[in-house]
C-alpha cells in the first residue's frame, strides 16, 4: 500500500502568506490611525487649555493681613476679562509648614474686579500666600497653575494685623 502524501502547492502558500500580511497591516493600520487621532486630540485639548490661561487670566494678591488668630484676610484683583470661578491658595509659614485651601472665593471674582476674603490658614506667622485660579472654558473648571500670584516670602516676617 502506498500513501499519496501532498502537501499546498508554492503558489497557494505564497497567497495565504500575502492574505495574512494584508490583513494584519489593515489591523495595525485601523489601530494606528485612532492612536494616533486620540493623541492629536489629547494634544490639541491641553495646548487650548494653556492658551487660555496663558491669555486670558491674570491676577494679583494685593494685600494679605492678620484678622486674628489664624484667620486672615485676602485681597485679590482681577486684572482680565476672564472670570476667576475660584482660588486655591497656599498659606507659607515656612518652606516646609504649607496649607494649602481648596475652593475659595466660590463665588468668583468677575473681569477686571476686586474682592476680599477672610480664610482660616490653621496655621499662624504666616509669611507668604500663593494664589492659583480656575477658570471655567465652555463649561469646564480648569486650573491654571502655570500662573501663580504671590505676595510675600518665606523669608520675610509674618504678615501684620489687618488695619481698621
Amino acid at each position: 500500500m502506498r500513501l499519496n502524501k501532498k502537501g499546498i502547492s508554492p503558489l497557494i502558500a505564497t497567497v495565504l502568506i500575502i492574505g495574512f500580511t494584508v490583513a494584519l497591516a489593515a489591523i495595525i493600520m485601523t489601530w494606528g490611525q485612532s492612536f494616533t487621532k486620540n493623541i492629536q486630540e489629547q494634544t490639541e485639548e491641553t495646548a487650548n487649555t494653556q492658551l487660555t490661561c496663558t491669555r486670558d487670566v491674570e491676577f494679583k494678591v494685593d494685600k494679605v493681613c492678620l484678622e486674628g488668630g489664624t484667620t486672615y484676610k485676602i485681597y485679590i484683583s482681577n486684572l482680565k476679562e476672564k472670570k476667576i470661578e475660584k482660588l486655591q491658595l497656599r498659606f507659607y509659614q515656612s518652606d516646609e509648614l504649607v496649607k494649602v485651601i481648596k475652593d475659595q472665593f466660590a463665588t468668583g471674582i468677575d473681569s477686571f474686579g476686586f474682592e476680599t476674603k477672610s480664610v482660616d490658614a490653621t496655621i499662624t506667622d504666616v509669611k507668604k500666600v500663593d494664589a492659583i485660579a480656575t477658570i471655567r472654558v465652555e463649561g469646564i473648571d480648569i486650573t491654571c497653575p502655570a500662573y501663580i500670584a504671590s505676595k510675600g516670602s518665606v523669608d520675610d516676617p509674618a504678615f501684620g494685623a489687618c488695619s481698621p
